[in-house]
């Protein structure tokens, strides 16, 4: 058997705790390093060198960490390296009998975690500059929107409770939300730009939002994370990994009704169910289904879910045809909880 090696990483702020260890779980290396591009990059090159290995030899794998997790993304991409970013609470799932807890110990548990889980890899791909600065360009968005929002709030409650608060707040507030509203618009302008250049994102979007509930910024999200529908094979695909998609829960003779799991693109998933809420609202075959179904007697948490997994259907209807949504029965296109 060819030897592989896996490298375990723990990201924190500052460094990384790196955890190396072969085939049979053997410990080779376990020690320190600057969380930084260049650092990360020349001990990863020194390492190769070390092992006699090629590139291909050698899988990292970390957790999602954020921001924190981008100096590793840049260093291995730089150094050709495969790497393996995992959700957090599926490596603490599948962690050993490993006692105590620190930051060495929890990277020679990733690194474990990769070999064992090594054939059910998804190796990280690296967004082109246009998904990226789109993302970027929705993020800032979101973040000064928020931001507005809790100083409306603040004054809402000091005009209610404490006009005193309130007539110094809405000197200093009400220029900075101005402020604030012309940097989104600018950003929208941005935006627009940008999908102007990309005639690829510019159509999806002119797609997803023929859909009834759909809108321009859930479209924009879900071009983001899907990377312009290329990152998911199916609808089902999708509808799993937005948190929408409906599994068995048996154990034995004791049979639940089925559920969603927590595993899921928590961002995505609200924009559906805000999507899936403005949809039954909308004149058209949802709201008819909808009401239809809550008459049956279905819980309506139940059926706004099947609305859900409706919307991700309707999606990759709309993007495989490459035409603007019609108003049809998709009522067997779906798995119905009951």
């Amino acid at each position: 058997m060819k030897q592989i090696y896996y490298m375990g990483v723990d990201i924190s702020k500052e460094k990384v705790d790196i955890a190396l260890i072969d085939n049979d779980h053997k410990l080779l290396i376990n020690k320190i390093v600057k969380n930084d591009v260049n650092k990360l990059c020349a001990f990863l090159n020194a390492l190769l060198r070390k092992l006699k290995i090629e590139k291909q030899d050698l899988l990292v794998c970390c957790e999602e960490t954020g921001i924190y997790k981008r100096p590793l993304q840049m260093a291995c991409i730089k150094a050709g390296i495969p790497l393996w970013v995992e959700i957090a609470i599926k490596i603490k799932r599948a962690s050993t009998s490993l006692r105590g807890k620190s930051d060495k110990q929890d990277a020679i548990r990733i690194a474990e975690y990769a070999c064992r889980y090594a054939d059910k890899k998804v190796l990280y791909i690296e967004p082109d500059k246009e998904n990226s600065a789109l993302q970027t360009l929705l993020n800032t968005r979101e973040s000064l929107i928020d931001e507005v929002t809790r100083m409306n709030q603040r004054m809402n409650e000091s005009k209610r409770f404490d006009k005193a608060v309130y007539n110094i707040q809405k000197i200093y507030f009400n220029s900075l939300v101005k402020l604030i509203k012309k940097q989104v618009a600018a950003i929208e302008v941005e935006i627009d730009g940008l999908l102007n250049r990309n005639t690829e994102m510019s159509k999806t979007v002119e797609l997803l939002s023929s859909i009834p509930g759909i809108g321009r910024q859930t479209s924009l999200q879900f071009i983001v994370y899907t990377r312009n529908f290329t990152l998911f094979q199916n609808a089902k695909h999708l509808a799993c990994y937005a948190g929408v998609a409906p599994f068995q829960n048996e154990s034995g003779t004791l049979i639940r009704k089925a559920r969603v799991s927590q595993l899921a693109n928590k961002k995505l998933k609200k924009l559906l169910h805000l999507a899936a809420m403005a949809s039954v609202k909308a004149k058209g075959d949802i709201k008819e289904y909808y009401i239809r179904k809550v008459q049956e007697g279905k819980n309506k948490m139940l059926v706004l879910n099947n609305v859900r997994n409706k919307l991700v259907s309707r999606m990759f209807a709309v993007i495989n045809r490459q035409s603007k949504y019609v108003s049809i029965n998709f009522e067997t296109n779906i798995c119905l909880l009951t």
